[in-house]
């Protein structure tokens, strides 16, 4: 059989996948559940947005009691931290527009002078340029009013990335992305096999010409198109976070190889709806929990779970679309995560492979 002829083979096994899964109700709700989580996802942001109240980060060394005042006021808010590495943070990652002021030494010194003083700005990089000019022009106004000089607040050049720790809303969105392709790959692609098998196609297509790698390969394919359909939603809402699309396509095609290659195998070892929905429900709760131990429990972990759980897939996967939204990253980091999926998902293709050349004999 010629290369030609595989391929159409594959792309038919595809097809027909794509779109018996469109007419099955148990598909339907599966990617309905998926769409009522990105929207959920979005909620927080959205009504953010919806809010008009002024926000800026303060980083005041002197603690003037002049900026401790301010935070009292209704008309906008001041939320104070303790260095400039917080500041930075706070603004990269927060899923509204904030700006970020250092205040500088002596502010409240030269309060009533009637002179000049700079200070520093900073905003996330995302930002609308005219949003953060009407913001800087606004926190400029109350300050100088505040302490009787003239505020000039510089932000050329202050664009800020999230760092490579993320933030809030940059962690929100790896981790949509992950759940989101791991139910997907593990809910949905299992019952292309389960349908097959209670409504015996399953064998005609094992006497077909269709030869098992093309059946894998058909399979994996459908399964794809699903997860494609979940992260291009996904990006799409979140397109101002992502500076890196290259770091955020190798994201989702590792990702979706790997969730793809354990819903195949659930669905060949698995009969019946049932125990497909036991095992998912499990091997979701397995894979999601090293990722969300790492972010919000990782210093309270023994050393040895720390070592660990960089390994696991749904880390991997996570850091990868972390890796979209920072401003540098180390190739190093970029590929190391790429490639623990990419083993990982090998050795559950190769078990697919396997279990599928049983069937083929």
């Amino acid at each position: 059989m010629n290369l030609r002829e595989s391929i159409r083979i594959t792309l038919a096994i595809a097809a027909k996948d794509i779109t018996d899964a469109i007419k099955n109700n148990t598909t339907l709700s599966i990617m309905l559940g998926v769409g009522v989580m990105m929207v959920a996802g979005m909620a927080l942001p959205l009504l953010l947005v919806l809010r008009h109240t002024p926000v800026a980060v303060v980083y005041d060394p002197d603690r003037s009691t002049l900026i401790r005042g301010l935070t009292t006021r209704s008309e906008f808010r001041l939320r104070l931290v303790d260095s400039q590495e917080e500041l930075e943070s706070t603004v990269a990652g927060s899923p509204e527009l904030v700006l970020g002021i250092v205040i500088p030494a002596g502010f409240q010194q030269a309060e009533g002078s009637g002179g000049e003083f700079e200070m520093d700005g900073y905003f996330a990089h995302w930002a609308n340029p005219d949003k953060v000019a009407e913001l800087v022009a606004f926190f400029e106004e109350e300050l100088s009013q505040a302490s009787w000089q003239t505020v000039r607040i510089a932000v050329a050049g202050h664009a800020l990335y999230p760092s490579s720790d993320l933030g809030l809303q940059p962690f929100l969105l790896a981790m949509n992305l992950a759940i989101l392709l791991l139910i997907v790959g593990l809910a949905l692609v299992p019952h292309l096999l389960i349908e097959e098998k209670e409504t015996h196609t399953f064998e005609a297509l094992m006497v077909s010409p269709a030869r098992f790698g093309q059946v894998v390969a058909g399979k994996a394919l459908a399964g794809m198109f699903y997860c494609l359909c979940a992260a291009l939603v996904v990006f799409l809402l979140n397109t101002r976070w992502i500076v890196h699309w290259e770091i955020a396509a190798l994201a989702f095609l590792s990702g979706a190889a790997f969730a793809v290659a354990i819903g195949l195998l659930l669905g060949i070892i698995s009969e019946n709806p049932t125990s497909v929905n036991l095992w998912v429900g499990l091997l979701l709760m397995l894979l999601l929990l090293p990722m969300l131990l790492l972010e919000l429990a990782s210093a309270k972990l023994p050393t040895l779970v720390q070592v660990i759980l960089p390994w696991t897939p749904s880390v991997a996967l996570a850091k990868l679309v972390g890796f979209s939204m920072v401003g540098t990253v180390p190739a190093a980091s970029i590929w190391s995560n790429a490639g623990i999926l990419a083993v990982e998902s090998l050795v559950f293709y190769a078990l697919v492979a396997w279990r599928v050349r049983r069937s083929d004999r």
